[in-house]
């Protein structure tokens, strides 16, 4: 995808952010587009802002326009991975990352979004039984939730790359 594609791509995920959220939501959900991208992923738009890595789906995020029960709209990003039992002396994970991250798995219920059988999945050494595809799903996020988030996209990013040397 061309350098141009990929701006005018990110200019309509940040246009459409504008629009349905204001607040923190809005602040958060830029600074998440603008960290994705400045690490390296790269945008698409289906039904919702994706973003990819070396051609692999890494992160959706799905925004809810703001209205008279959610002021300053809503939005949520589901983060794609394998976290099974990760360890590499590249990239350590601290305890508090692992908490966070099996404190945020997310369980499938059959939204039809995927055809990826719903078995067990380990991610940091803890078992989970149906697991949606989207591993991790973060609502709303504020900037210390981002910050793990973030830090969970950089393991998928070197997770990716991992699996393709």
């Amino acid at each position: 995808m061309s350098e141009i594609n990929n701006i005018n791509i990110i200019a309509k995920i940040e246009d459409n952010i504008k629009a349905a959220l204001d607040g923190d939501n809005k602040k958060n959900a830029l600074d998440f587009v603008a960290h994705l991208m400045g690490t390296g992923m790269t945008p698409e738009i289906t039904s919702h802002p994706m973003f990819k890595y070396m051609d692999e789906f890494a992160c959706l995020i799905v925004l809810i326009e703001k209205n008279e029960n959610s002021p300053f709209g809503m939005w949520f990003a589901c983060c794609w991975g394998n976290y099974d039992v990760y360890e590499h002396d590249n990239f350590p994970v601290d305890e508090g990352l692992k908490e966070f991250a099996q404190a945020n798995v997310k369980k499938c219920f059959n939204c039809g979004g995927c055809d990826t059988p719903k078995g067990c999945k380990m991610i940091f050494g803890k078992e989970y039984d149906g697991v949606c595809c989207n591993v991790f799903h973060f609502d709303s996020p504020n900037s210390k939730v981002l910050e793990n988030a973030k830090t969970l996209m950089e393991l998928q990013k070197y997770i990716i790359a991992d699996a393709k040397n």
